[in-house]
């Protein structure tokens, strides 16, 4: 009964766990919109004659106006692919002055590995976070992107070169200003706000996106793609719970008979214990403590054989697909908790049963 416990635990905890690296990896993909903001032009931001899509002055004006509001950054940049669960992925170089670039990974936390450098202003050059380079499985010197990269939303104009690695938990990518304005000239310009306190850049973000005029920019708001997020992914989460039903009745129903059979083989054991005058709620507390000692440490091993697994299978099978799991994803141990509850309110009711139509005389004499 332990093997299939230990068997159970590991099917749905790896599920959940798979299952909850589509959240994880987007959210690490826009893990960014908590250092600062995006805020992006649509279309209908365009003026005539103007060469390039910027965020218009008025919604600019505003944005500054807004409580809490620190910096307002403009930029631009290029686009390049990474590896995710749902296939090539693009994600956004920010092309940003070096005290832009600063501030921003100073806000972030994060710091440049020994051996890399920052990009020099007007090359073809980048930093991207630890993150991404494990993704794209690239070092310092390789090419990132270039203009043959395919599905992309803005193409690099020339291949760009990886001269350092950030070390830190948010993924970011940067490239100088000086560089995307001149050799993307017709890029949209949009604009990355930032907070005076770190903490209020959630509630200020959610503010910019129920605030401003919503047909002329859009607004990065991290809070809003949580919600998208988790909102597009409720079918799928309603289906990994219905089968974890499934497996957890079935598992539970087994167990539970399991544990009958135990009880029968010892059937004669328990019979001469209630002629000697023992209670039966005493003779039903030590069969059911049998049973939930014997599916917790198989509910324990099982946590362990699912860490163990997925933590040796996180670096080298995970993530160089783009699939960013956590093997200690407490709601995935969480999901398996019913597997010990649920056998073990089984064992209570059947035993409790057949403990209280035991006629312990009758079995005495068939021996």
């Amino acid at each position: 009964m332990a093997f299939v416990i230990v068997l159970s635990v590991f099917l749905i905890a790896s599920v959940v766990t798979i299952v909850n690296s589509i959240d994880l990896t987007v959210l690490t993909i826009y893990n960014y919109t908590k250092v600062f903001t995006p805020v992006l032009p649509r279309l209908a931001a365009a003026v005539p004659g103007q060469d390039v899509i910027q965020v218009p002055a008025a919604i600019q004006a505003q944005i500054r106006k807004t409580p809490g509001v620190d910096r307002t950054i403009e930029t631009s940049g290029f686009f390049f692919n990474i590896n995710t669960v749902f296939g090539p992925f693009p994600f956004v170089c920010f092309g940003v002055t070096d005290e832009n670039r600063d501030y921003l990974l100073k806000r972030a936390g994060d710091t440049l590995l020994p051996g890399g450098r920052m990009p020099t202003p007007g090359k073809p050059e980048a930093v991207i976070s630890e993150g991404l380079a494990r993704n794209k499985r690239v070092k310092i010197g390789d090419v990132i992107a270039s203009p043959l990269d395919t599905g992309t939303l803005v193409a690099a104009p020339a291949p760009i070169k990886l001269v350092g690695i950030l070390r830190g938990s948010t993924w970011m990518a940067f490239t100088s200003k000086k560089y995307t304005d001149a050799s993307l000239p017709l890029v949209p310009h949009s604009l990355l706000v930032t907070t005076a306190d770190p903490a209020a850049q959630g509630r200020v973000g959610d503010q910019l996106f129920d605030s401003l005029d919503k047909f002329q920019v859009q607004v990065l708001s991290f809070n809003n793609l949580v919600k998208t997020l988790r909102s597009s992914l409720a079918s799928m989460y309603l289906i990994m719970h219905l089968v974890n039903g499934t497996v957890i009745f079935v598992v539970a129903l087994m167990a539970g008979m399991l544990s009958n059979i135990y009880f029968t083989q010892r059937i004669s054991e328990f019979a001469v214990l209630a002629a000697i005058g023992l209670r039966r709620s005493t003779l039903v507390w030590h069969a059911v403590s049998e049973t939930a000692i014997l599916t917790t440490l198989g509910w324990l091993l099982g946590v362990f054989v699912n860490y163990s697994i997925l933590t040796l299978m996180k670096g080298s099978v995970f993530e160089p697909r783009g699939m960013l799991i956590n093997p200690s994803d407490p709601l995935s141990y969480l999901n398996t908790l019913p597997i010990p509850v649920c056998i073990t309110l089984f064992a209570v009711a059947t035993i409790s049963y057949r403990l209280a139509n035991l006629d312990p005389v009758t079995i005495i004499e068939r021996r």
